[in-house]
């Protein structure tokens, strides 16, 4: 019984070697490195002390005696330095460091006196080595305490491994000196050391299972970050075709326009009353490419990485007031009648620049798209979460097919307003992105009174 009893022992600490050593061979980790040599030293001490089967020789009949005893012993006594070394590795602890780098070099001594001396000397030895142990378990346990202290994963179980493994070891040195008699029965020392790998493979299980965790939270968050790396690329790209597109048709078109007048007039080839003829169609076109780039340079902020949406409590009447002056003179051209309803005071959340964008372009938009004598109205609906804001207009509504790519970046999208009114086909691609960027929702649908278009938006309340 005894016998099977020390195989099984020898066998579990082959197998905790092998599978430790090839642990750190894939993932590098020193402790896993330290615990597989520990074992590996403990599994040749097992086969080769007196008190045990000394199933080593069984195998190598032949071997020396001698060469044996150098073998058990510095195996014994590789057993403190490499104890400390995992633990230590495993919790790092600055504060013992130089104590434990003292014990290294100690225990360096122990082991090159039975490299190089002979049995009848290092023998002798046994019995300071001893302290030695004692040491490496007080280091053992201040680190471990201060593990379990700090809460670090594992160290529980490690401790507990360590104490028990120190409570067998104790009774075996007991045992050696006379202290204690045990009659028969198993080495303790290799019994406290299975102890302590299945208590080590517990703690060292849950280090596992929690670096897994953090590795898989790691490449979610860079998965998260290489999407939004990805996103700003693509929008940066966005930005620079939009931009392109835009310089090379709709600000150039006025700016060939205002160049021709100036060439006609300076070769006396129109008059003056013609050339002011020229000059209040090139005045629009001005102006209209004036609010455009103005758009185009709020939303290329918004789309670069270097900026973020800013949200700030903001009162719609300060938004809203300025957009009503500015579109007033081409409502009055238009003779169509304006209404604003709901509380214009109410408090959103929402970056101001943006929301300037979004009320010009909007209202911009109704007035552009409804005939003469027809009506625009923008309608403030406060909710319960919420602020819901439309724009109303009895236009010409918008064609079905342009309403499935409506918010996109598309050529089909720009046409003229009644008025023949220029359009960069951008306007309504900017609102929608700028409003997403503030956690909004745009939307569209035809006029339920038969004519014209409601674009509603929802803006968060400020708490």
């Amino acid at each position: 019984m005894q016998y099977q009893i020390e195989m099984m022992e020898i066998g579990s600490i082959a197998i905790f070697a092998a599978y430790n050593l090839v642990l750190f061979s894939q993932v590098r980790k020193k402790y896993y490195l330290y615990l597989g040599l520990l074992s590996f030293f403990m599994f040749l001490r097992a086969t080769l002390v007196d008190d045990g089967s000394m199933i080593f020789y069984a195998f190598f009949p032949d071997f020396s005696l001698a060469l044996g005893r150098k073998i058990e012993f510095f195996s014994s006594y590789a057993g403190a330095p490499l104890s400390v070394l995992f633990s230590y590795t495993l919790y790092p602890n600055l504060k013992t460091k130089k104590y434990i780098t003292a014990f290294i070099a100690i225990s360096c001594v122990f082991l090159l006196v039975v490299i190089f001396t002979s049995y009848s000397f290092f023998y002798n030895t046994l019995y300071a080595y001893q302290f030695v142990i004692l040491g490496s378990y007080v280091l053992m346990f201040i680190v471990l305490i201060k593990a379990v202290m700090d809460k670090s994963v594992g160290a529980m179980f490690i401790l507990s491994g360590t104490a028990m493994s120190f409570l067998f070891v104790m009774a075996e040195l007991l045992k050696i000196a006379g202290v204690i008699y045990i009659d028969a029965g198993p080495n303790l020392v290799n019994t406290g050391f299975v102890i302590f790998l299945f208590l080590q493979s517990i703690g060292l299980s849950e280090i596992f299972a929690s670096s897994f965790k953090e590795n898989q939270e790691l490449n979610k968050n860079l998965e998260k970050r290489v999407n939004e790396k990805t996103s700003e690329i693509s929008r940066a790209s966005l930005l620079r075709d939009t931009l392109i597109r835009i310089v090379s048709h709709d600000i150039r078109g006025p700016m060939s326009n205002l160049k021709s007048v100036i060439t006609l007039v300076r070769e006396d080839q129109v008059g003056i009353d013609q050339a002011k003829e020229f000059m209040g169609t090139i005045d629009k076109g001005v102006d209209h490419t004036i609010q455009m780039l103005d758009e185009l340079m709020e939303w290329g902020h918004a789309a670069s990485q270097n900026k973020r949406i800013q949200q700030e409590d903001i009162v719609l009447k300060e938004i809203i007031d300025p957009a009503v002056t500015q579109a007033n003179p081409n409502i009055a051209s238009k003779d169509l009648s304006f209404k604003l309803s709901g509380d214009t005071n109410a408090v959103c959340l929402f970056d101001k620049n943006a929301l300037k964008v979004i009320i010009r372009n909007l209202l911009s938009n109704g007035v552009k798209f409804t005939e003469k004598g027809g009506s625009v109205e923008m309608k403030i609906e406060k909710r319960s979460t919420d602020i819901l804001i439309k724009v109303i207009d009895s236009g010409i509504g918008i064609p079905d097919e342009m309403k499935s790519h409506l918010f996109e970046m598309k050529k089909d999208n720009k046409r003229p307003g009644t008025e023949n009114e220029k359009s960069s086909g951008v306007g309504l691609f900017i609102c929608n992105d700028l409003i997403t960027q503030n956690d909004g929702t745009l939307s569209v649908m035809d006029n339920p009174t038969g004519k014209g278009t409601i674009f509603s938006f929802t803006l968060k309340q400020a708490s």
